[in-house]
Parts: C-alpha cells; structure tokens; sequence
C-alpha cells in the first residue's frame, strides 16, 4: 500500500515537503502550479514553488490543450519525473477559468489532450490525473478510469466529492471503493477524508487500492505517515508524539522556513501551521495564540520551547 501526500497550496513548500520526507512518504508532490506561469516562466513558479532537492512530483492546473502541452514538456525539461494533471480543484478562481474540476465533463477534450501528452512526454516520464467524482452534469468518473488504464498513466486518484461539495459534507467512500475494484492494470489512489488511521484502515480494508492521498491529514501531524505505515506493516500503532517531539518539529519547520522566505513571511505563513500541530493540548491556546500574534522569529522560537 504506497503512502502520498498530495500538492496543497501553501501548504507543501520546500520547508514542509523537507519535515515530511524524513517520514518516508512513497510519494510528494510540490504545490500545485499553473500551466499558465510554467509558460510565462514566472519567476516565483521557478524559484519558490517548483524549488526541489530531489524526484518531488508536479500537479499541474489549466485549461487550453496547446497551454497545458507546453507547460507539461517545459515541466519535463527541468527534470521532472511525475507530472499529474489536476482535473478536480472545486476552487472557483479556479472553475472559472476552465480548470479543474472543470474539465471533467470535457471528455473528448480531455482524451485527445491526455493521449497527446501521453504521446509526446517521454517514456520515462510518468503521468497522472486527479479527478473529483463528478460535476454538474458529468458523473461518470469511470470514463476516466478506464482512460487512464488504456492509456497506461501511473494512476489516477479520486476524489470521493464532486465539485460542487468542495471540502464540506463526507467524502463517498462507497463510490470511491467501487470505483476501485474496475478492472484494471494500472494503480487507483483513493483521497478524501483521511485524517487517522482508523479511518484510513477502514477505506483501505474495504477498497482495491493500491494506494492512499493524504492531504490535510498530515497538516502539523507528519507523524500520521509513520502511525498509517506500522498499522500496514505490524497491525499496531507504535508511534505516538510527545509534546517535546511536537515542539522539536515546529522548531525545525521554522528554521527550515526562515532560511528559505526570511523572518517576515515565515512568521505569517507558518501561523496556518501552529494550531494543528498541538491541536491535542488545547490547554495551550493562549499561549499559541501569543506565537500567531507574534512577528518576532526569535521570540517565537523562545515561545515555543516554553511550551
């Protein structure tokens, strides 16, 4: 069973993707990028998001077959390795500029624009699709399915929402499950919802997967890569954070922040992260809240150790 962790938007930076690979993970990917800036070479595509220090994997947005060709071969230009489609952000600065989600129902689109890449990206360069069950009128994620298996992609990975759900309501792990068990030779990752390993033993043990997407799950708790991987391998959770790991690693998230973005934007990017990591002491709230509300990178570190 392959553990990957999935592209997030300021969320899975150079910092977090280095705390994160010291759990294993059999896969990461970098924040997601827009077609659009790969082409235009933007310089904060390059430079921050796409920054790497070994095989990550790129999920690409877009819209427009010639836009997404190009981004998609310029990718593989720079050394990467993985590239995935992102066919199901439900964001609607995204939907509306025909990405995501929305290219779901373009399915002529789609095959004549997955079979071009498929074509003229090299044989070593694997590729990928993520997809939502469904929007507005497309439901017929098996199309995609059986798209992907005829096409010989690494995987596709489905999302157990449709567009229109966003992240609110309970991911369809029905539907996912029986989605998965399609015939198929090609890997099927499932996503949506895993944020234990309770949960996730529960989808795994009632699917045909070959594989889990954690997402949100791993924000402030990487710990749930290795927790998921001895439940696979020994049946038990050994591998519990104490509050001095939890302190070690934000402490180490920071210093790797602070040298990547400097003082300022650490201090304010890192705010997302401070809640979830002791979200199991909420006896220390007041005292995070004094670390947010703090700018100061020393101070906070300082705050931090008193915990």
């Amino acid at each position: 069973m392959k553990i990957y962790i999935a592209p997030m938007a300021g969320i899975t930076d150079y910092a977090f993707r280095s705390i994160l690979k010291e759990f294993n993970p059999d896969l990461i990917f970098t924040e997601m990028v827009n077609a659009n800036l790969v082409n235009m070479n933007d310089v904060n595509t390059f430079n921050t998001l796409l920054k790497r220090d070994g095989d990550e994997s790129v999920q690409v947005f877009g819209s427009g077959k010639e836009r997404l060709v190009d981004a998609f071969l310029k990718l593989e230009s720079i050394g990467i390795k993985h590239l995935e489609l992102n066919m199901g952000c439900p964001k609607t600065k995204i939907i509306k500029t025909g990405a995501g989600s929305a290219l779901l129902p373009e399915k002529e689109n789609m095959t004549d624009l997955l079979e071009t890449l498929r074509s003229q990206l090299s044989d070593n360069t694997e590729l990928s699709i993520k997809i939502r069950t469904g929007f507005r009128d497309f439901h017929e994620p098996e199309f995609y399915i059986n798209l992907a298996n005829r096409l010989n992609l690494k995987y596709i990975c489905v999302h157990g929402r449709t567009r229109e759900q966003e992240y609110s309501g309970i991911a369809d792990w029905d539907l996912v499950s029986r989605l998965s068990k399609i015939d198929r030779k090609i890997d099927f990752i499932g996503n949506g919802d895993l944020f234990d390993v309770d949960k996730i033993m529960t989808v795994i043990n009632s699917s045909n997967l070959d594989g889990v997407l954690l997402a949100r799950g791993i924000i402030g708790n990487p710990w749930l890569i290795t927790q998921l991987r001895e439940k696979l391998n020994n049946g038990v959770v050994k591998t519990l954070p104490s509050l001095d790991d939890i302190k070690n690693i934000i402490i180490k998230h920071y210093e790797l922040s602070h040298a990547n973005k400097g003082e300022k934007l650490t201090c304010l990017e890192m705010n997302k992260f401070v809640k979830y990591y002791f979200k199991d002491y909420p006896h220390l709230n007041e005292q995070l809240n004094s670390i947010i509300l703090d700018y100061n990178y020393l101070d906070i570190l300082s705050k931090i150790e008193k915990l």
